[in-house]
């Protein structure tokens, strides 16, 4: 039986979720010690990364041939909803520093390499959303929409991406979509890292 994308995804991608969750933000959320300004740095981070990106991602026009919403799966609302309400103003978050060195998603296996992390990323964004709300004024339907991205609706939307992938993504792909998910794990963790100094991240 062939293995399946997403067998291969959550096998070969361990490693670099592995290292990505000891960037220093994430070990501060698990050890209670993230401060509400580090909070807002790391979303900051995730701001300047996932923005470009998500410009990118959103020009495939395999979108809309395919009948995947990807509207509805973009952050970049969120984070700028939360940017808002920590207290930044629109200029200063069209200002902020973008990543320089991005995931390639110019094709549509590519993106669903880079979609598998983030989207992946809103499982463990419950952990972090409940870990936010008992050490700092975090409000998940205010300054804490990006960790809490689908709400209710996480596990359906999951299945929904599960089922897009196993459907849409042929056997002589999957190196593709497995390279793309592998290089926006590293090329993430990078950019969180970068000039982080004492300051404290997860996906």
């Amino acid at each position: 039986m062939t293995t399946t994308i997403v067998s291969r995804l959550r096998e070969e991608t361990a490693p670099f979720h592995d290292q990505i969750e000891q960037n220093p933000y994430a070990k501060a959320i698990m050890d209670k010690s993230l401060t509400l300004e580090t909070y807002k740095t790391y979303l900051e981070k995730f701001y300047g990364f996932i923005v470009p990106s998500e410009k990118a991602l959103s020009a495939l026009p395999e979108w809309e041939e395919r009948g995947f919403d990807i509207e509805s799966r973009l952050k970049t609302p969120l984070l700028e909803n939360d940017l808002e309400q920590l207290g930044l103003t629109k200029r200063q978050i069209e200002e902020l520093p973008r990543c320089g060195n991005l995931p390639d998603v110019s094709t549509l296996p590519r993106a669903l390499g880079y979609l598998y992390v983030l989207e992946g990323s809103t499982l463990g964004g419950q952990l972090i959303t409940k870990q936010l709300k008992a050490i700092l004024s975090v409000d998940p339907e205010v300054n804490g929409r990006y960790f809490n991205s689908y709400g209710a609706e996480l596990r359906t939307k999951w299945s929904e991406f599960r089922e897009f992938l196993l459907e849409n993504v042929k056997e002589e792909e999957q190196e593709q979509v497995l390279t793309a998910a592998k290089e926006t794990f590293i090329l993430l963790d990078q950019w969180l890292k970068e000039d982080s100094g004492s300051h404290t991240a997860v996906i």
